[in-house]
């Protein structure tokens, strides 16, 4: 099963840290933030990832090429990294075998691999696609930012909604999945409906009954998309 990190943005709000270098290139304590993706894939068993590259592109194709990871990397560059981040996973399907299912991640969310390996071992047989979830609301960083989503049943945890302006929500999306390969249909879906966001694609499948989460527990995660995240992780 292959892992698609979304790492074609330029991280506008993060820019007075990165001095404009690829965000997910940013060290955090001697690691860039792809490093630890691409290590947490390698604990859990991931052997192929597919990096979405796009402001940049050039200087993190380099690193990736001047680095020996534990693991299979492609990179495809997304032209239309500055829009919706659904257009870089479509942008991967090209390198995702045929019906096969799939993980994403953002490149600029630091995670336990704990997280990682409840996602990526997690049925799909009820969903079309599964998140994971931060029921620990009250110790969010960053909560207004934040996307929110609400569940049906926190037992079985399929998702009612998802979006960041939700005005009641029970869980934080910490942006990894677990997809099957019509996953992609979902956000095609969107792109021609005018919206390409991962949660305009979710939203169809939750319309559907397709939209399943999985709860983190205990495991950390934060994502690092201001200057004060950052300094709160250094």
């Amino acid at each position: 099963m292959k892992l698609i990190i979304i790492a074609a943005g330029q991280g506008s709000r993060i820019r007075s840290v990165t001095d404009g270098i690829p965000k997910t290139l940013l060290k955090l304590k001697g690691k860039s933030l792809l490093e630890r993706v691409l290590e947490n894939a390698v604990t859990v068993g991931i052997q192929e990832a597919v990096v979405v590259t796009g402001y940049r592109s050039t200087d993190l194709m380099s690193y990736i090429d001047n680095h020996k990871f534990e693991i299979n990397i492609e990179t495809v560059y997304n032209p239309d990294w500055d829009q919706a981040n659904g257009l870089s996973v479509l942008a991967a399907k090209p390198l995702i075998p045929e019906g096969e299912p799939f993980l994403i991640s953002m490149s600029d969310h630091i995670y336990d691999a704990e997280l990682l390996k409840n996602i990526f071992q997690s049925s799909l047989d009820n969903y079309d696609a599964l998140v994971g979830l931060d029921f620990r609301i009250n110790n969010i960083y960053d909560i207004d930012d934040g996307m929110k989503v609400s569940v049906d049943n926190i037992r079985n945890t399929k998702i009612a909604g998802m979006s960041k302006t939700l005005p009641e929500f029970d869980a934080i999306d910490c942006g990894v999945f677990k997809c099957k390969f019509n996953f992609f249909n979902a956000l095609e879906a969107a792109n021609e409906s005018g919206n390409c966001s991962l949660a305009d694609g979710c939203n169809l499948l939750i319309a559907k009954n397709q939209m399943g989460g999985v709860d983190i527990g205990n495991s950390f995660w934060m994502d690092v998309d201001t200057p004060e995240a950052f300094e709160a992780l250094v």
